[in-house]
């Protein structure tokens, strides 16, 4: 071995945006060492553990590894390990695990990584070991073991100490963790030749570790990773050759970067599911939507689609519902594809240059020129837009949260010839309108498979780990006495719209509709809601977090605001009515912490990574409010390890089976029951289950219905 570890110039810290973590300090670490010691967040995590060009070099410097990581026990499974039942907790913990190994295994973009990781565990050459906190901490502080440590060792037999490079913080080998790309993440370094307080934190660090494999630490139980689970991951390894599983990966990853839009001094790279996504777009004639879940990267991935049309010639026109948006997707545009110098034109959000002498017209005409349209939607259904837009086989048209764009106002974007279509949502069906579903479908030729759920995006490590609250409250008797009166209102008038034939839901009188939203009126704006906020928040807000609460109408924020007026933290708003700027709300909001208190304006475009937490209390009958409001709050973050989400839901007293409409109650429940199946603590819903079985709801059917409101 030439090569020695304290011949590296490695700097005491490394912050990804100024520096490249992998080139710069980890993959040059890994090719040096023969011992690697890591704490590491979560199991699924492990998955792309190893920087794979050095892998190689790692294995035949004879190295090993030692892998500490936690399995995320929810509360139920916590407890049982607090009251002794040791047998029944470690069944279990198997059981998550090898479900674990199994999604791992079936996921595409997964399966050659874990194929290698189970070949090097089969061979020896990496050994895991499960930690969970075992301590008298309060329940709220000692969820997850989520230590960040690694131990790079170079063994030198001549040496009289083996010298050691340390690492601390947010950095993990997720993708997300190590590519220019993914996450903001940081490292501080300490290494075992240098000053005397440098040299003893090294020590320190690897006698901490030693104890923890051990299991002698204090507050933390470490065991070895379970039978079962591990003969579940090394039977991946039957006849896997992992050096050329290697090679493959490495190779692609070197063909993603070559497609990347990205020209700057750290140029992001498609991710695996961006990579299929965009093949699978190709196959298809350039055109489909990419059902993505939020945060996995959906603008980016059409970014590389874009680049793709310029190349081609092509004139890309992209819509978005808001100016938000816009202005997210106009930085995007000037910062990428900058070697293909591409002009662009802003229509919407107080930018009219392009009504000026026709400048439209002349921009969008087939002329060779890179040239992108960047436009609202309202813009682009605008007489003067419609009679200006050159279309035709030259365009290539990108719709951003393409749900929007079936609703009866905006379907005349859809008149727009185009020779490539890209549409792009988490949730592209239009929930309670067939018809405009069809609509999109039909103009995009469907949806681009498979898509990217919000599962797969947690498990890519795209999207943070999150843990599901459920807070039931009940109407107050006067509310209860307004719902059951409204409820027996609609059941009389609908039995006499029915009038003894088959009344079709969507022809029912306009009047039933009115108490049907006179109905819903009473269930958002329930008193106890506002009640449970301050309970919630008073008792669980900790300094430094970064609450998002969503709220009904402004009638309820003004509640809200005025129950927390005595508590310690900043209590923000966020609301189109609002008097003070919005963009200067979420900048002191992501630097000091708080509580922000919504309407709608969070709900669709607005980034927000650093959110630690969501409370919702405004109920909807479209469940795409809620699917935007959960994926606000998972965005990836410096130091966010999870997220928490407290979802306020009102209890029903009594179900509707001889009224055929969808209650906003029933919904509601649905979605919640939803929700916590890709939690980390999945039984949080038991009860809600429970409830749902007793009043007879198909919470399984009723997911996915709702009605838009645009």
């Amino acid at each position: 071995m030439k090569d020695k570890l304290q011949d590296l110039s490695l700097a005491p810290s490394y912050h990804k945006g100024e520096d490249n973590i992998a080139t710069e300090f980890y993959r040059p670490c890994l090719e040096r060492a023969t011992q690697y010691d890591r704490a590491v967040g979560f199991f699924r995590s492990s998955i792309y553990l190893l920087a794979w060009d050095s892998l190689k070099t790692f294995v035949n410097n004879g190295g090993k590894m030692r892998i500490i990581c936690s399995p995320v026990l929810d509360l139920e499974d916590r407890d049982a390990i607090e009251s002794g039942y040791q047998a029944r907790t470690d069944e279990q913990l198997a059981e998550e695990l090898a479900e674990v190994i199994d999604s791992m295994l079936s996921e595409p973009g997964l399966e050659k990584p874990t194929k290698v990781l189970a070949a090097l565990v089969a061979e020896g050459i990496i050994e895991f070991k499960i930690a969970s906190l075992d301590d008298d901490a309060p329940a709220r502080h000692k969820r997850l073991f989520h230590d960040k440590l690694g131990i790079f060792t170079q063994e030198q037999p001549q040496a009289p100490q083996d010298p050691a490079v340390v690492f601390k913080g947010s950095m993990n080998e997720t993708w997300a963790g190590l590519a220019m790309d993914g996450n903001l993440e940081s490292v501080d370094v300490y290494v075992s030749w240098g000053p005397d307080r440098e040299q003893e934190r090294v020590r320190d660090e690897q006698t901490y570790f030693d104890t923890l494999w051990e299991d002698t630490y204090d507050a933390v139980r470490v065991r070895d990773f379970p039978a079962v689970a591990k003969e579940k991951l090394v039977s991946a390894a039957d006849a896997v050759e992992w050096e050329s599983v290697v090679d493959e990966i490495v190779e692609e990853i070197e063909r993603s970067r070559v497609e990347s839009p990205d020209t700057g001094p750290n140029p992001r790279t498609p991710l695996p599911h961006q990579q299929r996504a965009l093949e699978a777009w190709r196959e298809r004639g350039h055109s489909g939507v990419f059902e993505h879940a939020t945060g996995s990267g959906k603008t980016f991935t059409a970014l590389c689609a874009i680049r793709e049309a310029l190349q081609e010639g092509k004139s890309p026109v992209v819509f978005v519902p808001n100016t938000d948006l816009l202005e997210q997707w106009k930085a995007e545009l000037k910062s990428t594809n900058q070697d293909l110098d591409p002009s662009l034109l802003i229509c919407g959000g107080g930018n009219n240059d392009w009504k000026k002498d026709g400048l439209l017209r002349s921009w969008t005409r087939p002329n060779g020129s890179p040239r992108i349209v960047l436009s609202t939607m309202q813009s682009g259904i605008a007489d003067d837009f419609q009679s200006l837009f050159n279309d035709g086989e030259h365009t290539f048209l990108i719709a951003d949260e393409v749900h929007r764009i079936g609703s009866p106002e905006h379907q005349k974007l859809l008149d727009f010839d185009a020779g490539w279509r890209l549409g792009l949502s988490a949730t592209p069906r239009r929930y309670g309108d067939e018809e405009g579903t069809a609509v999109i479908m039909e103009y995009f030729d469907g949806i681009v498979q498979p898509p990217f759920t919000l599962a797969d995006a947690i498990e890519a490590g795209r999207l943070t780990p999150y843990f599901y609250h459920v807070h039931t409250v009940s109407l107050t008797p006067g509310e209860q006495d307004d719902w059951e009166e409204l409820t027996q209102e609609i059941r009389k008038r609908y039995a006499r719209s029915q009038a003894g034939d088959d009344t079709d839901l969507d022809d029912l009188p306009e009047h039933i509709k009115q108490l049907q939203i006179d109905r819903a009126r009473i269930l958002k704006g329930a008193s106890q809601k506002t009640q449970k906020a301050r309970e919630i928040l008073a008792r669980q807000y900790s300094g430094g977090d970064r609450w998002l609460v969503y709220c009904a109408g402004i009638d309820q924020l003004k509640e809200v605001r005025d129950e927390l007026a005595d508590q310690p933290f900043r209590v923000l708003e966020y609301h189109s009515k609002m008097d003070g700027d919005r963009a200067q709300t979420l900048e002191f909001f992501e630097n000091q912490g708080g509580v922000i208190l919504s309407i709608k304006c969070l709900d669709e475009g607005v980034d927000i990574p650093n959110a630690t937490h969501a409370l919702i209390l405004a109920s909807s009958k479209n469940p795409r409010e809620f699917i935007q409001r959960r994926g606000r709050v998972l965005r990836n973050s410096e130091n966010k390890h999870h997220a928490n989400i407290h979802d306020v839901v009102v209890e029903p007293y009594s179900t509707e089976s001889d009224i055929p409409v969808n209650s906003i109650l029933e919904g509601e429940l649905a979605r919640a029951i939803q929700f916590g199946k890709d939690a980390e603590n999945p039984k949080s819903v038991a009860d809600l289950k429970q409830i749902a079985h007793k009043a007879g709801i198909d919470y399984d059917a009723l997911a996915e219905t709702g009605v838009e409101d645009d």
